[in-house]
């Protein structure tokens, strides 16, 4: 990352494509889908079964591989892909603890605590309200354009006359 950029959930996505290269043709059809990347369709649908699965099998060169990733996308990534990695993608683990205890040895410092929080509350009666709105988002609206105030709207046709 230079100069205080962040990761974004793109290069998230782009990231764990390396690590399960199925995946790549997933994350190019929900991009083309909608216009633009959502992270959230692209995990729940189709990489978190796979990274849950990785968990559970517990290959060490896989999981250090797939850690080292998210790891370094959470600590340098802006406070949406750390939502993503926290709640979207290790909230599945539905606070099973043996599956964050074999976690816990592969996450850095600031990510663990956030991590295991997280998946209390997704356990707690609050969370579980919570899973279902995410099982049952609103519909998907694209961004529409702004609207241009009257005072910028007369300043560009006099721009363009002018030209």
């Amino acid at each position: 990352v230079k100069g205080g950029q962040s990761y974004d959930a793109s290069t998230l996505a782009s990231k764990i494509c390396q690590v399960y290269p199925e995946l790549r043709q997933a994350f190019r059809d929900n991009a083309n889908e909608y216009g633009e990347f959502l992270p959230e369709e692209f995990f729940t649908k189709h990489a978190n079964a796979l990274i849950v699965d990785t968990i559970k099998k517990n290959d060490p060169q896989t999981m250090k591989k797939l850690f080292n990733i998210l790891n370094e996308i959470y600590d340098d990534g802006s406070s949406e892909v750390q939502d993503i990695i926290a709640v979207t993608i290790l909230g599945e683990l539905n606070n099973d603890t043996e599956l964050l205890a074999t976690c816990v040895d592969y996450m850095n410092d600031s990510m663990a605590p956030v991590v295991i929080a997280v998946n209390k509350y997704l356990a707690s009666p609050g969370g579980k309200k919570a899973r279902k709105k995410m099982l049952n988002p609103p519909p998907y609206k694209p961004n529409k354009e702004k609207k241009k105030g009257f005072m910028a709207s007369l300043m560009e046709q006099q721009s363009n006359l002018q030209q």
